[in-house]
């Protein structure tokens, strides 16, 4: 009893309450705000426009919850459009069928707990768990008089109109975001067609094994899968980054290079590309320094498949010029790029030479596939 009541343990005790700080940035939590902001705003101008004030009480209860949920946390599970569009609809179908079919035989109060709880089952079997929509589920119970007279046209305005409003804003809102995709994209597709996974998916954890451990838990988890090995594989660049140091592109890149200008010959650039047996060729704009594009040997060999002879395009056509072959808007890196942070681009994205350009985009040496694994089997060796 003297523990319990010990004042020297209460801060401690209290102290773990305090949640620990968020790890959004002020900017990121502005921009939810903002969109948060438009979204309800729009829905709300519609719907008093099309049914008048009646619904306005009931709609931001519902269609509020659910701004919180895609604007500020995209990347859940509960937020993706179809728990949205899906959630919103099956629930607001069965607390209208619950009103009109159960509400003459039954408590006010009963119906609204029935509604609710067969609108949780319908949405996990439905795969479209949507927390809002028990507040969707209500309002068709006790919107009164304006839900009754709209019937089953509750479910598709204001229910749906507004889902859709909300849909659209989020999808222009979290696909501003540099590097965040909304919905969430399905796991990363092999470049080559094929059905392995990318080469970084296939050591360490796996999506599967995520699934299982999920599985394991027996209860809704309010990440997926996909996003939950995005986090452990960006944790796992920290820890690689913290384990090999300062390596960067600056430190393995090639600088004496083989270039050619915009406008030379596609003649000029087959040579090229034999005589110092490499693959790729970086075309470079002669008046900004700038690079414009690289001209690979496979540019070449694809324009073979539409010639019945298979000759090369400079033999059909000598005057050709390499801007026409050349792909244009290269993926390029800096100088002070980590060296693990070509791995996912090499490996997963198949790009086997990365141009290192300087802050004015001039092309000052290139990164290929054999300096990564030569740079990471020498940082390995000196380790060991």
């Amino acid at each position: 009893m003297k523990a319990l009541i010990d004042p020297a343990r209460w801060p401690r005790r209290l102290f773990r309450f305090v949640p620990p700080p968020p790890t959004v940035g002020h900017l990121e939590r502005w921009r939810a705000v903002g969109f948060a902001l438009l979204a309800i705003l729009i829905c709300g101008l519609v719907t008093h426009a099309l049914l008048g004030p009646a619904l306005l009480p009931w709609l931001v209860a519902s269609m509020g919850a659910a701004s919180v949920i895609i604007f500020a946390m995209p990347s859940s599970p509960v937020g993706q459009p179809w728990a949205l569009v899906g959630g919103q609809m099956v629930s607001a179908l069965i607390g209208v069928a619950s009103l009109r079919w159960l509400g003459p035989w039954l408590p006010l109060e009963l119906v609204a707990a029935l509604a609710v709880a067969l609108s949780i089952a319908a949405m996990l079997y439905a795969r479209c768990l949507h927390p809002p929509g028990g507040a969707t589920a209500l309002t068709a119970v006790f919107g009164g008089d304006a839900v009754v007279h709209l019937g089953f046209g509750f479910v598709w305005m204001p229910v749906l109109v507004n889902a859709l409003i909300l849909l659209a804003v989020a999808l222009i809102a979290n696909n501003s975001v540099r590097g965040r995709r909304y919905p969430l994209a399905r796991a990363q597709e092999n470049p080559h067609g094929t059905r392995d996974p990318v080469p970084t998916a296939r050591v360490g954890l796996r999506e599967a094994d995520l699934d299982a451990a999920m599985r394991e838990l027996g209860e809704m988890v309010d990440v997926s899968a996909e996003e939950l090995g995005n986090i452990v594989a960006r944790a796992e660049r920290h820890a690689y980054a913290r384990q090999w140091g300062e390596l960067d592109c600056s430190q393995l890149m090639s600088r004496d290079l083989v270039t050619l200008p915009c406008g030379a010959l596609a003649s000029e650039a087959w040579a090229l590309l034999r005589r110092h047996r490499i693959g790729a060729l970086p075309v470079i704009d002669p008046e900004t320094g700038r690079i414009a594009g690289v001209v690979a040997l496979v540019d070449f060999l694809k324009h073979i498949e539409a010639d019945n002879e298979l000759a090369l395009p400079q033999h059909r056509h000598p005057g050709l010029k390499v801007d026409s072959l050349m792909s244009r808007d290269p993926v390029t890196v800096s100088q002070a790029t980590p060296v693990h942070e070509l791995v996912p681009l090499m490996a997963d994205r198949g790009l086997h030479r990365l141009p290192v350009v300087d802050d004015d985009g001039r092309l000052v040496g290139m990164v290929t596939q054999s300096d990564l694994i030569a740079a990471l089997s020498q940082q390995g060796m000196s380790r060991s």
